[in-house]
């Protein structure tokens, strides 16, 4: 082979193989995307909790700023306490101006100044300045801090690559301003929480910032200045958010009970009946008055009412003896809900110890409204307190109502265990002390239902109507009701006080319920035949001339071997 030739055999494999095609290889540009998006990311230089507190404690002491690195440290960890159970920067107006000026020292140097900025407001939003354990020289020094947030935010920005935050923050200038929640409430309310999102992401704000819970009293605080109908499509999202925040649960949900009786017709609104029963308890026991005080009392009484009214649909459906709803007595009750002050459940074995879900969550409705019932079965009883009246209704359809004089001594207590058996002690049954018993069976005393009957009674002998808030003599504050002391007699068979006789304590005019008290203390027998338009008997005689006076001066007429009649 020629010396050429060799040449040319030499040469044909580079040649070759510069004809080739090069491979595509993506392996650079998976690099030059990491490159950029460390450049521009939001994400600082790892950053130990241990260095940022090394140089705190070194500044506390010698109050000097040797470096950028101690001010770049010393801006991410203004939070940080010097010592246990010490105070931070933040909190320590001296030691607070000397890292801004160290900071502000930077401020020609944009793309230094922007770390020290980063982590002043990655403090900012750290710093809990609205939480009731925050001092006020604290929250005046925080509002300092915002102050020079806001003033130096335009010193962040470099003429060559900024980070993606710089964007952020700059356009979202307002943050660091007196109303930093204002400009996203609209958003929020109509569900997008994407530009908060990108805040966070963005800004490196935690989810235990103060910004996040201020939104959400800002989004509720939003609802509340809309129209009724807005407000009620609202409502149960606004309830959603203070489900998962103890800290915001008390005054959010005093804005919006607030807000809701103001709502014509202020009809239930059962999420927002059931998450206020959880969240505050009972609103008419004293034991939860703490709780509910901070609501206007409308609101109050709003609540009170739908908690009455499904407490008497539960007790006449759920409650009712064998499973057998009496919707006749349930709806009757259900229209004097304004009229009844308290209510107490005796519940029987079955109910008291029933393990199934919905049992156990209508016991701990009804805490500190359940009385033990000494009964077997399905046997329960169901107490009211309307104004001078003490109420009680049975879950067995063939039970009477009985009613007792709340201005006296009712003859049972409900702190101790109840009973059935007319005779027996702490009975719910007791005819004899009763002022009022009433059977739920229609046609009787000529009255075509006996809710015709029941509405009569209450309303003529004791003032009680539908959609009315009863009037009483006693404190709200009294126990429902309470059994005489063991040393006092029953009212009936009490002696008088010396000087006092039948006429004691009655009053000029007549009226039914001073007769039926008359009567409960003297043993008077009463015969009502006016609903068959006959009149009104008290079957007595006229030997004694108080009883005589007194049923003169209210109207009766004596008729010889048959009583008084009007």
């Amino acid at each position: 082979m020629s010396p050429l030739d060799h040449l040319a055999s030499l040469l044909r494999t580079g040649t070759e193989e510069g004809s080739r095609a090069l491979a595509v290889s993506t392996e650079i540009d998976a690099v030059l995307t990491k490159i950029r998006a460390r450049a521009k990311g939001s994400a600082p230089q790892t950053l130990s909790e241990d260095q940022q507190l090394d140089a705190v404690c070194r500044f506390w002491h010698s109050q000097e700023i040797a470096s950028f690195r101690d001010a770049y440290l010393l801006s991410w960890g203004l939070c940080l306490p010097h010592k246990p159970s010490g105070s931070c920067v933040l909190e320590d107006r001296p030691r607070l101006e000397a890292v801004l000026g160290g900071v502000d020292s930077w401020s020609a140097r944009p793309s230094a100044f922007r770390r020290c900025y980063q982590g002043l407001a990655k403090s900012y939003f750290t710093y809990d300045a609205f939480g009731g354990n925050a001092p006020a020289t604290a929250r005046n020094n925080w509002k300092l801090l915002r102050e020079y947030l806001h003033d130096k935010n335009s010193l962040i920005r470099d003429r060559q690559v900024n980070p993606d935050w710089v964007a952020t923050a700059i356009g979202n200038r307002q943050l660091f301003g007196e109303n930093p929640c204002a400009p996203y409430i609209d958003e929020l309310l109509r569900g997008d929480a994407s530009a908060i999102d990108h805040l966070c992401a963005e800004l490196g704000i935690a989810k235990a910032s103060w910004f996040l819970r201020e939104l959400v009293l800002a989004q509720i605080r939003g609802a509340t200045q809309l129209s009724d109908s807005q407000f009620k499509g609202l409502l149960p999202r606004m309830l959603e958010l203070l489900a998962n925040n103890d800290v915001l649960r008390d005054r959010g949900l005093v804005m919006l009970l607030d807000r809701y009786v103001k709502v014509p017709g202020m009809h239930l609104q059962q999420n927002l009946r059931d998450w206020s029963v959880l969240w505050w308890g009972n609103p008419w026991l004293p034991s939860n008055e703490t709780r509910w005080g901070g609501v206007v009392p409308e609101a109050r009484s709003m609540v009170s009412e739908w908690l009455k009214k499904e407490f008497i649909e539960t007790f006449f459906t759920k409650l009712a003896e064998d499973g057998l709803g009496d919707r006749r007595r349930m709806e009757f009750w259900t229209r004097y809900v304004k009229a009844i002050d308290r209510i107490e459940f005796a519940l029987g074995s079955t109910a008291r110890n029933a393990r199934d879900r919905d049992f156990v969550a209508l016991r701990k409705k009804m805490d500190g409204l359940i009385c033990h019932l000494d009964a077997s079965g399905s046997n329960n009883a169901f107490i009211m307190r309307m104004g001078d009246l003490v109420a009680v209704e049975f879950s067995g359809m063939g039970n009477a109502l009985y009613g007792y004089d709340a201005r006296r001594s009712v003859p049972f207590d409900t702190a101790e265990p109840l009973r059935l058996p007319q005779y027996d002690h702490n009975s719910l049954k007791q005819k004899n002390r009763s002022i009022l018993w009433l059977s739920h069976q229609d046609g009787i005393n000529g009255w075509s239902k006996w809710e015709q009957m029941f509405d009569a009674k209450l309303r003529e002998e004791f003032g009680i109507k539908p959609q009315t808030a009863a009037t009483r003599v006693a404190r709200p504050s009294e126990p429902l009701a309470t059994r005489p002391p063991e040393n006092v007699m029953p009212p009936r068979e009490q002696p008088a006080a010396e000087g006092a006789g039948a006429g004691a304590e009655a009053p000029r005019h007549y009226n039914r319920f001073a007769l039926n008290k008359l009567a409960n203390r003297l043993g008077l027998r009463i015969e009502d035949r006016t609903p068959k338009g006959g009149s009104l008997w008290v079957l007595t005689d006229d030997s004694d001339p108080q009883v005589s006076e007194i049923l003169s001066t209210w109207g009766f007429q004596h008729k010889a071997d048959k009583g008084w009649w009007r």
